[in-house]
Formats: structure tokens, sequence, C-alpha cells
């Protein structure tokens, strides 16, 4: 059950069911930390937190810019109603996907502190065990025909859902120790009606992991084993070259 909770200007929705109360210091690395709760970071900018609370292993993902406003703006964005921003409706997409049995995170908390004219925010979702993004995993060693069948497969029941990932990358989609696909990192994501966007997200996860294999000489990955993805989507779609 989500809830909100008003604190200083701020807002914070949460998984009543996972959290009660809720603890505003999860929102905080150093409270983390001082809390024994920590469990490490992945690097980059942007950078998430792990940590084990409440019973659970959870990721806290920080908001970033990206491109080049990132460079002079780090983490602020235009002030909009609580209600219509990034991390709540990342929360309130997640928790519509994970009622619908869909492969992706269960949303734990949502924050959103305004600043002036703008605001920054922070999002918790429970972590995927045993999981690794496909780079990970490509960069160890080639995924079966059958697996890249399965992927396929994962992501047409996304689009069969309606759901729009506007970042289909080879780092966005995990794959567990039970060879189970899962997608992350909703941000700027949405329902929409079936259209020319199916296409364009398997064009973009194709120049992912062109760009990727190109650039990592340990990634095992070749262009023909696309089409053992697209069998698994469907087999209906081909992005060119």
């Amino acid at each position: 059950m989500a809830r909100d909770l008003h604190l200083n200007g701020s807002v914070i929705r949460y998984d009543a069911d996972v959290l009660d109360p809720m603890e505003p210091g999860l929102f905080d690395e150093s409270w983390l930390r001082s809390a024994g709760v920590w469990r490490g970071d992945t690097k980059g900018r942007s950078s998430a937190h792990f940590f084990h609370f409440a019973g659970r292993d959870m990721v806290l993902r920080h908001f970033h810019r990206g491109g080049l406003v990132g460079r002079v703006n780090r983490d602020l964005f235009l002030r909009v109603r609580a209600g219509d921003s990034r991390p709540m409706r990342e929360f309130d997409l997640l928790s519509e996907m994970h009622a619908e049995g869909l492969p992706v995170p269960l949303p734990v908390a949502a924050q959103f502190v305004p600043s002036g004219l703008f605001y920054r925010a922070d999002i918790i979702t429970q972590r995927i065990p045993h999981a690794s993004p496909l780079q990970d995993v490509l960069s160890e060693g080639p995924v079966s025909a059958e697996l890249w069948g399965v992927i396929g497969s994962a992501i047409r029941k996304l689009h069969d859902h309606g759901v729009f990932h506007s970042d289909m990358n080879c780092r966005n989609i995990l794959l567990d120790t039970r060879s189970r696909v899962w997608f992350i990192d909703f941000d700027k994501c949405e329902k929409r009606q079936p259209g020319p966007w199916q296409q364009a997200t398997l064009e973009r996860l194709l120049r992912s992991l062109r760009k990727t294999a190109k650039g990592a000489g340990t990634m095992h990955w070749r262009e023909e084993e696309w089409a053992g993805l697209l069998a698994g989507y469907g087999g209906n779609t081909s992005p060119s070259g």
C-alpha cells in the first residue's frame, strides 16, 4: 500500500507493506553507513547504493542530470507538483508493472525534495537477487541462443503491456543466476498505445550492444546473435543496420 509522508516540505511516497514506519534516513548515504546497513555502491555518474533494511536488500538511486546539462547542473530539476515529479512517476509505474507480474523491481520509496524553483529526487527499489547487467554477463562469456530468445520474449512482454522504456540498453537489462530476465531504471518511462516506439526500443538496444562491443574487447557478442533476440520477441520486426 502506497502512502505519502510530508516532511519539512519534502514528500516521500513509500510502500507501507515494506516500510512501516518510513525511515527518511534511508535516502542518506551517511545515515546508511552509520546505521550499519550500507552494503556497497556502483561507480560512475549515476551511482547506486546497496543496503539491507527491514529484512530486504534494497537499492538507493539519486536522480542525476545527463548530457551537456549534467556538466553544469548535476541534480536539479525544474520544480513541478510532487505527484508529477520523476521519482513519483517511476514509483507509480513500477508499482503498476509489479502488480501485473512484469519482471521489474518492487518500488520501496521515492523522495521529492524542493529547492526554490527546482527539486532533487531519489528512489529506493528492492534489489534483484543474484542478478547482473547484461553487459557484465557478456564480458564474462557468450549468452546462449536460447537465452537471447528469453530476453526478446521479456521485451515483448513489456511491450504487450504498453510499457515504453526510454533507455533500453545492455546495462538496464539484468540476468539472474536462474537465467531470468529483469528490467531496471524506469525514469522517464510510461505506458503507451502500440506504435513506432516499440521498434525504436529494439533499435536502441541494438545500438547499445554494438557500441559496447566496439568499446570493450572482452564483450562476447556477435551481430548474428541479434536474430535470436528477434525470434524471442516475435520475429515480426527487423532493426536495420
